[in-house]
């Protein structure tokens, strides 16, 4: 897909200079490159880089738990914590997994990785994580039990458990419980986003070189 100032600026009815800034943006964070024309084109990951992504914040998120069980949160971040799981625990309380079970635990799985970071008050690996969450399906955004169904609820609760779990390691000041039990957490999301690029290639066609479905991989 070819991006050029001057086509998007009059489809957008904008001058040029939103649209180049917009542009730079998007290459500065990696989602776009140098194409023809003085244009941009916009990226492609492979599975790899995605699958790279949770190798790396593994590392990371693995390391901001483990400062954490070695600092001690304080009484206030004990409570945030508390209260991201209580509502984790009232999603799961529900036994069921629709639209909105879904949309509302992407939040709190969002807010609970970011809270963990956020706390180490570590300006570097704040850095480090949040370019990590610019490839597509590797940020903590990005929650790889694609549909509401049954099968995926169970996917959350394994997810949830690991929640609990690495809290319990940092409040005990656990550091090498707590640093392992966040690795092996996104270890999961890594092995379901490769499950589903597997899932998209099974049953390919090669003689008649045609796509096995609709299925994308996408955000």
């Amino acid at each position: 897909f070819h991006l050029q100032e001057i086509p998007l600026a009059e489809r957008l009815g904008v001058s040029r200079t939103p649209v180049r800034g917009a542009l730079t943006a998007l290459a500065n964070e990696g989602l776009v490159e140098p194409g023809p024309r003085r244009g941009y084109k916009v990226r492609t990951f492979a599975v790899e880089e995605v699958s790279d992504a949770y190798e790396m914040r593994a590392t990371l998120e693995g390391m901001a738990c483990r400062l954490l069980a070695e600092r001690g949160l304080t009484q206030s971040e004990i409570r945030q914590m508390r209260d991201l799981l209580d509502s984790g625990d009232q999603i799961i309380e529900r036994a069921r997994f629709t639209a909105a079970e879904h949309d509302a635990w992407g939040d709190i799985n969002t807010q609970l990785h970011q809270f963990l970071v956020d706390a180490t008050s570590h300006a570097l690996l704040k850095s480090f994580v949040q370019q990590t969450s610019q490839v597509p399906l590797g940020s903590m955004r990005d929650h790889h039990w694609f549909e509401p169904d049954s099968e995926n609820f169970t996917t959350v609760q394994l997810a949830h458990r690991d929640h609990h779990e690495i809290f319990d390691a940092i409040i005990r000041r656990q550091s090498g419980r707590a640093e392992a039990r966040m690795r092996e957490h996104l270890y999961l999301s890594r092995d379901l986003v490769r499950s589903r690029f597997r899932q998209q290639t099974v049953g390919f066609d090669a003689t008649a070189g045609s796509r096995p479905s609709q299925q994308k991989l996408t955000r």
